[in-house]
């Protein structure tokens, strides 16, 4: 379908009070499952057919994982697609052998992933292969690591913008990994959710809100809008920041990119757009409910910052050259492909659009 302003982003009030682990069973053990299978979900208008999606929960919408800083946190894996998935926690300082994980199909294959987060902060579990696929199918999950203590007592909003490509009878375009795509600007969608819904409508308290904002999308950057308030930006990939206001321009998002915001009291409702530059879509809308808590922000507040060093070497930082080329417009006229030398035209016949440091696909040598 042509983007409008009639392709209205949607959400899920279920998510805005989101409980512990949502959509996720407990183990005897103190495990949470996870159970990746095939789900249904309305990502268009109510009057139009359900899509074929996956889910790391089996359900839908994507499970929302909650954690604590500086505690166990306990995932057990079980596949029951048809491939093999390799994930990655997006943000989570932890144990190499944890943070990147491979769960092949079958109960029997379960995978066990134990650590414990050294961050509090809003991070993502998300595929690190065929991700054209596997991230456009919905195979990810919002993490959301909790302050030990906090200096303020506020409400946690997670919310998961992304966009799918849908044909008129709601089915999710099986052109994956497309060399089209590849050189040009790579998979955009033609539908938004919000939270894996369409169109919302959700109840938030008047007190302190702070919204835990996740681009889930595979390659459209957001230029996230809100009206009714200008929230401040607390803390930027996990990470608090110097707060600051976000003002008329917006929160831009690249794919991946995690933003805390800060709402004060107030009783006027929020609405949240995408700016599309060519056009402006009203996104999810959150109405004010309850009794008004008279808690003043005090002027310097801040989130409390996490156990990372902020100051770098960088006189023995070692210098790396990185030369990307490729695309559409990139001027590329050749590279080396597994071993020999191609043209533009021969690189392209073989699916390769992109090059780094003159060399297509993997190189010989990391």
């Amino acid at each position: 379908m042509i983007l409008s302003r009639r392709c209205f982003i949607g959400g899920s009030a279920a998510l805005v009070a989101a409980p512990h682990r949502l959509f996720a069973q407990d183990a005897s053990d103190g495990f949470t499952v996870l159970t990746a299978r095939q789900a249904a979900a309305q990502l268009m208008d109510t009057d139009r057919p359900a899509t074929k999606v996956e889910s790391l929960s089996g359900q839908w919408p994507p499970p929302v994982l909650h954690a604590r800083q500086g505690e166990e946190m306990k995932i057990r894996f079980v596949n029951e697609l048809d491939r093999p998935i390799a994930l990655h926690w997006y943000g989570i300082r932890g144990p190499s052998d944890m943070m990147s994980i491979s769960v092949v199909p079958g109960i029997e294959n379960a995978f066990d992933c134990s650590f414990t987060p050294p961050d509090a902060g809003t991070f993502w579990l998300s595929p690190v292969a065929d991700v054209s696929r596997q991230r456009e199918m919905g195979l990810y999950a919002l993490v959301l690591a909790e302050e030990k203590e906090l200096p303020e007592k506020f409400t946690d909003v997670p919310l998961v913008f992304d966009d799918w490509r849908l044909t008129d009878d709601g089915r999710i375009d099986a052109t994956f990994g497309s060399l089209e795509d590849a050189i040009a600007q790579g998979r955009l969608g033609n539908w938004f959710t919000v939270n894996g819904r369409y169109r919302p409508k959700s109840d938030i308290p008047t007190g302190l809100v702070r919204l835990r904002i996740l681009n889930a999308a595979n390659v459209r950057t957001m230029s996230i809008l809100v009206k009714g308030a200008d929230p401040l930006i607390i803390a930027e990939d996990g990470q608090p920041i110097q707060p600051r206001q976000i003002g008329a321009s917006g929160l831009i998002l690249a794919p991946g990119q995690r933003s805390d915001l800060l709402v004060e009291e107030g009783e006027e409702s929020l609405t949240l757009a995408i700016n599309l530059f060519e056009d402006v879509i009203e996104a999810a809308y959150l109405d004010r409910k309850g009794p008004p808590t008279q808690t003043a922000l005090p002027d310097n507040f801040a989130l409390p910052a996490n156990p990372i060093s902020t100051r770098l070497d960088m006189t023995k930082a070692r210098s790396v050259p990185f030369l990307l080329e490729g695309g559409e417009r990139g001027g590329m006229t050749g590279a080396v492909y597994n071993g020999e030398k191609l043209d533009l035209r021969a690189l392209l016949e073989k699916g390769m659009a992109w090059a780094i440091n003159g060399t297509s696909g993997l190189a010989a040598e990391p």
